[in-house]
């Protein structure tokens, strides 16, 4: 548990992050990003920082759904740094939540299959290996999973639309790894997260993601990408979902992007 010192900390920091953000979110109501691309940069690194410190109070303020909106929004600035600040932002959002869902599905299997002890007898105790410490060092019960997968499911599609438009049409090709990164992320979360939510450890993976995605690409005309490579894209999409393989994802999203931006390269 935390002491008092550090705890009093952290509510201090979270208080300075919440008045920050009451300004900061009137702001870029008022404004586009684009016209203030140092203020959303600024910000934006500004509660990445707090998140990484302090994810439950942070991500617990009565503000933070607002903060959510904003940094969907922000994903439309043309600016490199405000970019990949909003950017990263969102990987200090969904990163950590999938490294907890993942844990939290596996220290319920590893429960699961360990075999029972002869007669009833407790079984023999084992050191501690590094991996189990590691395990128990992030503590899952202390980070908001559920939280964040409420707000992942409530502005998860919006998200994807913002990501996949930007990949596609307008982010900074430095930028593009990290956002293909930040979707797959988005998928990881949004597929095991509602079931983990419910400790329904062994829950298959759900089909919204490639939902999402057929939806947006719906809206892409065939001119700028044929039928048949949105199939193929939607088909590589739900075998890698299924089978959880969310490195894939990040790679298929990636090349699919620049084969679009080739593609379109001339075109208005």
């Amino acid at each position: 548990s935390l002491g008092v010192d550090e705890s009093a900390s952290l509510q201090l920091v979270t208080t300075m992050v919440e008045q920050l953000s009451e300004a900061a979110l009137a702001l870029f109501r008022a404004t586009p990003f684009s016209d203030i691309p140092e203020t959303t940069e600024d910000y934006f690194n500004l509660v990445e920082r707090a998140v990484e410190t302090a994810p439950s109070y942070i991500i617990g303020m009565p503000s933070f759904p607002y903060v959510v909106q904003a940094a969907v929004a922000a994903l439309e600035v043309n600016h490199y740094h405000a970019q990949m600040s909003v950017i990263y932002f969102w990987t200090q959002i969904l990163s950590p939540t999938k490294r907890h869902i993942r844990l939290m599905r596996e220290n319920r299997s590893a429960l699961q299959v360990t075999p029972a002890s002869p007669a009833g007898r407790a079984p023999p105790a084992s050191p501690a290996s590094p991996l189990r410490q590691r395990r128990r060092s992030v503590r899952p019960d202390t980070y908001p999973v559920e939280h964040v997968v409420e707000l992942c499911s409530k502005h998860g599609f919006d998200l994807t639309v913002k990501l996949m438009h930007g990949l596609m049409r307008n982010f900074d090709h430095e930028a593009v790894s990290a956002a293909a990164d930040t979707l797959a992320s988005l998928a990881a979360v949004i597929s095991d997260g509602p079931a983990v939510a419910k400790a329904q450890y062994d829950s298959p993976p759900l089909a919204t993601m490639c939902e999402w995605e057929q939806a947006m690409l719906s809206q892409i005309p065939e001119a700028n990408f044929p039928a048949a490579d949105k199939q193929a894209f939607m088909s590589e999409l739900a075998e890698y979902i299924q089978a959880r393989q969310w490195p894939k994802i990040k790679a298929l999203v990636s090349d699919t992007a620049a084969v679009f931006r080739r593609r379109n390269a001339t075109k208005n």
